[in-house]
C-alpha cells in the first residue's frame, strides 16, 4: 500500500474514532449543581477596589438657584465665518481673513505665485513670511504689476512683494498681511517685515486679487505641515481657573482688541448703551429683554426712567502681551454662572 493510501486510511479511522468519543456537552449547563455563595472575610478591605477610571473630587463648587434654566446650546454655525473671504480694515491696518487654518492657506500662496510667474526669494513657513523677487522679470509678473498698481500706473523704482501669514482672532482662520516695496535693483535680501504700509492702495488691490484667486482655486487645495504653526496659539482664550476669576485673554493690541471686542458684542446681540474707550470699558444692557417684552408685567413695574441704562460692565484690562476682557456687575457681586455666560457668548462670536 502506497505512503500516500496509508495516510487516508489513518485520518478517516482517526475521525470516526473521535466521533464515538468526543460526545456533545452544550447542554451540560442545565443539570450543574449550584454551589455555596462566595463569602469575602472579613480583613479583606473594601477600599483597596478601586475604579480603572476615578472620577477626581470638585474641590470648588457652586450652588445653583432653586429655579436654575438650563442654558440653550450654542448655535453650531456661530464659529462659522459669515463670508469666507473678507479684506478687514483698521485705521492704517488691512488684511485679508480666510475662514481656513494657515496650514491649509500656505500651499494655496505658493501656487498663486507660481502661475502669476513670481520667485519666491525666501520663505519660512513657522514665521509664516514670504519675500518675492523683484517683480517684472516675466511677462505673467509683469501683469501682476500693472494689476496691482491700479491700471498700469507707472513705476519709478522695483518693487517686491512680502506677505505675511498669522493665526486669525477667530479660531481656525487666518489673516494675511502683504507689503509692497520699493527696492534696488538687482539681488535683494530679507526685509524686516514693516508693521507700516508701504504703498497702501497696492497692497490693498494684490489683497484683492489674492483673495479672488482663493475663492475661485478651492478643489485642489492642499496642506502645510510646517505651517500648521504659523502664528501659534489663538488669540484669543477664555481663562478659568479655581482661585481667579475667568477672563478672555486677548493677545492683540488695544485697537484690535477693542475692534473685537465690539463685533463679539454686535455678534452675540448684546445691548452697548454707552461706551468709555479711553478707559476701555463698555456698558451693557443684558439680560433683561424678556423684562420687557410683557406688557401684562409692565403694568405694575416700575417707571423705564427709573431703571439704569446699564446692569453690566465689560473691561479691558492691560496684561502683559495684551489684554484681558473681564465682566462686573452694577449693583452687587457678580456671580460664576454670570461671568461665564457673558464670556462665552464674547468667545463664540468675536473676530
Amino acid at each position: 500500500m502506497s505512503l500516500i493510501r496509508l495516510t487516508a486510511v489513518v485520518l478517516i479511522l482517526s475521525a470516526l474514532t473521535a466521533c464515538g468519543i468526543v460526545r456533545d456537552r452544550s447542554n451540560d449547563y442545565i443539570e450543574a449543581e449550584h454551589g455555596e455563595a462566595i463569602v469575602v472575610p472579613d480583613w479583606y478591605r473594601s477600599s483597596g477596589i478601586e475604579s480603572r477610571y476615578p472620577i477626581p473630587p470638585i474641590d470648588k463648587r457652586t450652588s445653583l438657584p432653586a429655579q436654575y434654566v438650563l442654558p440653550t446650546p450654542p448655535d453650531a454655525t456661530i464659529a462659522i465665518l459669515t463670508e469666507n473671504y473678507v479684506i478687514e480694515t483698521l485705521e492704517d491696518q488691512s488684511w485679508l481673513l480666510v475662514n481656513e487654518t494657515p496650514g491649509r492657506i500656505w500651499p494655496s500662496l505658493d501656487y498663486f505665485w507660481e502661475e502669476n510667474g513670481v520667485r519666491v526669494d525666501f520663505e519660512n513657513p513657522r514665521l509664516g513670511l514670504m519675500q518675492t523677487e523683484v517683480l517684472g522679470s516675466t511677462l505673467l509678473s509683469k501683469q501682476l504689476l500693472s494689476r496691482i498698481n491700479l491700471g498700469g500706473a507707472t513705476v519709478d523704482r522695483p518693487l517686491l512683494i512680502q506677505a505675511k501669514l498669522g493665526q486669525g482672532v477667530k479660531r481656525n482662520t487666518t489673516e494675511l498681511q502683504v507689503r509692497v516695496l520699493d527696492v534696488k535693483s538687482g539681488p535683494q535680501d530679507f526685509n524686516i517685515w514693516s508693521g507700516q504700509p508701504n504703498r497702501k492702495a497696492a497692497e490693498h488691490k494684490l489683497l484683492e486679487i489674492i483673495s479672488s484667486y482663493l475663492e475661485n482655486n478651492q478643489s485642489y487645495r492642499s496642506y502645510s505641515l510646517l505651517a500648521n504653526d504659523i502664528g501659534g496659539t489663538s488669540k484669543v482664550t477664555l481663562i478659568s481657573g479655581h482661585n481667579e476669576r475667568p477672563y478672555l485673554k486677548m493677545d492683540l493690541a488695544f485697537d484690535r482688541t477693542w475692534s473685537s471686542a465690539t463685533k463679539g458684542l454686535r455678534g452675540a446681540k448684546i445691548k452697548v448703551v454707552d461706551l468709555d474707550r479711553s478707559n476701555g470699558i463698555f456698558y451693557l444692557d443684558y439680560g433683561r429683554e424678556k423684562e420687557r417684552e410683557g406688557w401684562f408685567s409692565g403694568l405694575f413695574s416700575s417707571d423705564e426712567s427709573d431703571r439704569p441704562d446699564h446692569n453690566y460692565l465689560l473691561k479691558l484690562e492691560e496684561i502683559e502681551g495684551g489684554y484681558r476682557l473681564v465682566v462686573d456687575k452694577v449693583d452687587g457681586s457678580i456671580t460664576h454662572l454670570e461671568e461665564m455666560e457673558i464670556l462665552n457668548l464674547l468667545l463664540d462670536n468675536i473676530s
